[in-house]
């Protein structure tokens, strides 16, 4: 399955348009907000929040999604780039390789990949997803979005991004094809 998100390039807050195979999503951040807050929704509906937590040293999020299931973020590793999503018996590891390109694993097996665009013009980025058909849809666009809240909000400029430049924990497996 393939995703785009698409973050729009100028507004007061960053919002997102988000296109899935038969359905589209928004996602918009809190205008005053301390930490992160985002909501994704499906039409009228709240499908998910984003809850930024204060953390001195560390990435952390909590993902509340409308069926009542809980996800805790955080970044694991920051010189090998590392974050884990935890929650409802679930552990997803996320792994930022050299480039803009990251991948998505559930338990030991690699379910999503996706790769953010290197020139951006304003707060324009956008992620291509690349994911299982029985992979969570919600629970990777948190995941997504909440990687995407980290970059600094630039609503004027054009930026080049070259994206990690050190070390990986783990390559990128260019042969991984969802199934």
């Amino acid at each position: 399955m393939e995703v785009t998100v698409k973050e729009r390039k100028i507004g007061f807050t960053p919002t997102y348009d988000i296109e899935a195979p038969g359905a589209t999503y928004n996602a918009h951040k809190a205008f005053f907000a301390m930490n992160d807050h985002l909501e994704i929704t499906h039409g009228d509906q709240v499908v998910a929040t984003i809850q930024g937590l204060f953390s001195p040293l560390r990435d952390k999020h909590e993902f509340q999604l409308a069926d009542g299931r809980t996800y805790q973020y955080e970044r694991k590793q920051l010189w090998k780039p590392v974050d884990t999503c935890e929650g409802n018996g679930e552990s997803y590891t996320i792994y930022e390789h050299k480039g803009l390109k990251c991948s998505v694993f559930r338990q030991d097996r690699q379910i999503a990949a996706f790769e953010k665009n290197r020139v951006v013009w304003g707060n324009g980025n956008e992620y291509q997803i690349q994911m299982d058909s029985d992979a969570d849809l919600i629970v990777i666009l948190c995941i997504v979005l909440t990687i995407n809240s980290g970059d600094d909000q630039n609503d004027e400029t054009v930026t080049i991004d070259f994206g990690n430049i050190g070390p990986e924990a783990r390559p990128f497996d260019e042969s991984w094809e969802p199934r």
